[in-house]
């Protein structure tokens, strides 16, 4: 450390190279507090040593050593493959633990879908789970908005349905209203030919967006044929010469307005 100390403290800082070397042999032969052994003794089985003392060694004392270092490794790779069949024990057991405590939390219908030798710890291969729902059960349909980002009510519930039949485990078939039960003032013509007229652009707005994306301005548009209006985006409109005379209108009543308010100061 006194090295470094002294690599930082000069302006030059030329002779990094040699501290470095140093520095990494410290850090091999530094006693761990946790695993209570230097970094260098656990991947190789000796202390590390300087070449000087490793000039001086002995050959004899030099074959011992490498034979130590072997048993070493092999004594290591030994405790690790019994480490990791008792993480393996543990984890089964943990698993079958928080199973039991899962199906004891679960109600007394969905209790009965599960197979007997799940609760019982019988390997009985002739059980078949239950379906959770039946033709004609009344469900509640969960629909994603949009993918992403979950925020708080942009993903809803939709009112039940009944259950046709079952498909697969876990999708099912509902049976959806008719046409003919929906509102009578719908304003969703049965048939759509070809594009749709805009008679008139009457308002615009920003709406907040639920995400991290750009927000869309959005137009209030009344379609030919239609009574009801409905707010589109920029890029569904195909009319560019309405489109641009609106923009103008407002633009020229915001500056109108700005001028009386300056008239009244």
């Amino acid at each position: 450390m006194q090295s470094v100390k002294v690599y930082v403290e000069d302006p030059l800082q030329q002779d990094w190279d040699e501290i470095a070397e140093q520095l990494v042999f410290a850090i091999n032969n530094s006693h761990d507090m946790t695993r209570k052994e230097a970094p260098f003794y656990l991947v190789h089985g000796w202390d590390a040593h300087t070449t000087l003392r490793a000039m001086t060694t002995s050959m004899k004392r030099g074959v011992g050593k490498q034979t130590e270092a072997l048993a070493w490794r092999r004594e290591i790779n030994h405790q690790l493959q019994i480490a990791l069949e008792m993480a393996k024990e543990y984890q089964a057991v943990e698993k079958a633990r928080r199973a039991r405590i899962h199906n004891e939390k679960l109600s007394r219908k969905e209790q009965t879908a599960i197979p007997k030798g799940v609760n019982d710890g019988s390997s009985d291969d002739d059980s078949e789970p239950r379906s959770l729902f039946q033709p004609g059960s009344q469900v509640w349909l969960y629909m994603e908005v949009k993918p992403g980002l979950v925020k708080k009510l942009f993903h809803r519930w939709h009112s039940p349905f009944r259950v046709k039949r079952k498909v697969e485990e876990f999708a099912y078939e509902l049976e959806l209203p008719d046409q003919e039960l929906l509102p009578e003032y719908s304003w969703m013509p049965d048939e759509v030919t070809g594009e749709v007229e805009v008679e008139a652009i009457l308002d615009d707005r920003t709406p907040m967006s639920t995400s991290t994306d750009r927000p869309v301005r959005e137009f209030e548009v009344k379609f030919v044929g239609y009574k009801s209006t409905t707010w589109e985006p920029a890029s569904n409109l195909s009319c560019g010469g309405l489109l641009y005379d609106y923009l103008r209108n407002k633009k020229n009543d915001q500056r109108l307005q700005m001028v009386q308010v300056a008239d009244e100061e």
